[in-house]
């Protein structure tokens, strides 16, 4: 009886590796996949965040311009106009409105 378990033992014992090899090799795929999908996410989050702030620009500007502040109506005929006084150092660009940004987005 004994020298029937030792070959079954044996077979057992290599099929146990084997199935063990198989789930590891499958955990490190599967761990690259979330790594990728984690990535992608923060990129997404970071997109996000900064549409969202573009938007908030952009709603200041037109809530300046819907009251009439002759500030930010300035400011976008400049921009529009591509005017500076010689000497004059030029605000920041006004959030693009009107221009399509290149993105790397599905």
């Amino acid at each position: 009886m004994n020298l029937a378990r030792g070959p079954l033992v044996v077979v057992h014992a290599v099929f146990a590796t084997v199935v063990v090899i198989s789930f590891s090799m499958h955990l490190r795929e599967r761990e690259s996949e979330v790594a990728l999908v984690k990535q992608t996410a923060q990129q997404e989050r970071q997109e996000t965040v900064r549409l969202e702030h573009d938007i908030a620009q952009q709603e200041a500007v037109l809530d300046g311009l819907r009251r009439k502040d002759p500030y930010v109506v300035e400011l976008v005929a400049r921009e529009r106009l591509k005017y500076a006084t010689p000497g004059e150092i030029a605000p920041p660009p006004l959030p693009a409105i009107d221009k399509l940004r290149a993105t790397d987005t599905k």
